[in-house]
């Protein structure tokens, strides 16, 4: 006797949830996890005071210098420093919340559960991404009282305050996507933080060293002419000052003295750098940096350390590696050389963040394919449940 199978009644129906829902089912399962330890509440409250002390004695060493040099008291400096200190931690915390967030699941068996379910492997992947990068945008909520504390006291745009946020939600974001990717990649969980580490390092340290190198073996040295003041002309004016101590008469004997100039030759080291600047782009401080930075006209144009950073990436794209003689003579330098710098070459910090998020993305495929079930392959000794 043959039969048909019954149909599933459409009230037992089992439908996959969907990629949102289900990254959305995985981030706040992954949150409701952090939240039951404490270890995060503990770190928090570090945080908070220890930005907290940094910005009172960063607020206490400005007012102290402005005193010493006996200028006007004047805290613009204190928004770049107290954020790149917020940059500072969360390159270091990214790593720590987010590289062990599925290879901790991996050697504990509890990684199979969840792969057998509905749940698709970018959504898995995806919501373990998004509930980290949730986590260290907490730690940006809790700094966010004495950014808005240093904004005030330096009287910066507010405009940069907001832009501040995304920027440093930006990084905060990519370096947590780089730990869960790179736990989706390796088995071991401590090998996967270390290895978030060392690719922040590269990104902050090593572009820096890469600069370096490039530059040093980039240096040539060159002969130039210029032209300066004879040894007897010197001569002459100081004996002007010699005899007597009257300004008035000084300065007639010093424009009465003869101008006297001489050709003489010196070596100069020539770095360009118009072909190698691209290396610091990915490096987050100079993103940072070069979106906060204050355009070009403010009132504080050049007085912070994002100024300072973005005029200098920026300015290395011109090619300044043309050695070209000079004449310090009949007219003084300081009126051929002293002109301000001015800001040059085009943004970068979309470079940085296009070469930032195309890792991010490298990565996160990789991840998923490490995921994706079922498995062609197993390492050696992996666990299947």
């Amino acid at each position: 006797m043959t039969g048909t199978v019954p149909a599933i009644p459409p009230a037992f129906e089992v439908r996959p949830p969907g990629f949102w829902r289900g990254m959305r089912h995985i981030a706040a399962l992954e949150l409701r996890q952090r939240l039951r330890s404490r270890t995060l509440l503990v770190l928090a409250i570090v945080w908070f005071c220890l930005i907290g002390v940094v910005t009172g004695a960063m607020w206490l060493w400005l007012s102290a210098m402005s005193g010493a040099y006996g200028q006007g008291f004047d805290s613009y400096p204190l928004f770049s420093v107290i954020v790149y200190f917020v940059l500072l931690f969360g390159t270091l915390v990214a790593p720590a919340i987010s590289a062990g967030s599925i290879s901790s699941e991996r050697s504990g068996g509890t990684l199979a559960t969840t792969q057998v379910t509905l749940i698709g492997t970018w959504s898995l992947l995806l919501g373990k991404a998004l509930a980290a990068w949730i986590t260290g945008f907490a730690f940006l909520v809790v700094a966010a009282p004495f950014v808005v504390i240093s904004l005030l006291l330096s009287r910066t745009d507010p405009l940069q305050l907001l832009v501040a946020v995304l920027a440093l939600a930006l990084q905060i974001g990519v370096f947590t996507v780089f730990g869960v990717a790179l736990s989706a990649m390796i088995s071991s969980q401590v090998f996967a933080i270390v290895t978030a580490y060392l690719l922040v390092a590269l990104l902050s340290i090593g572009t820096l060293i890469a600069f370096a190198l490039s530059v040093g073996v980039s240096t040539r040295y060159v002969d130039i002419s210029y032209q300066t003041f004879s040894p007897g002309y010197w001569n002459a004016v100081n004996a002007c000052s010699a005899d007597t101590n009257d300004e008035d008469a000084i300065a007639k004997c010093t424009e009465a003295v003869p101008v006297e100039c001489v050709t003489e030759a010196t070596t100069v080291p020539v770095s360009p750098t118009s072909g190698i600047w691209w290396v610091l782009t990915p490096n987050p401080y100079v993103v940072v940096a070069d979106m906060v930075a204050p355009r070009a006209g403010s009132a504080h144009a050049s007085d912070d350390l994002f100024s300072g950073i973005s005029t200098l990436v920026r300015g290395m794209q011109d090619d300044r590696a043309k050695p070209q003689d000079w004449n310090d003579c009949p007219a003084p330098r300081s009126e051929s050389s002293a002109s301000a710098p001015s800001e040059t070459g085009a943004p970068v910090w979309w470079i940085g963040a296009t070469v930032q998020l195309v890792l991010a993305a490298g990565l996160l495929w990789a991840g998923h394919r490490r995921l994706r079930t079922p498995a062609a392959k197993l390492p050696r000794g992996a666990r299947v449940a």
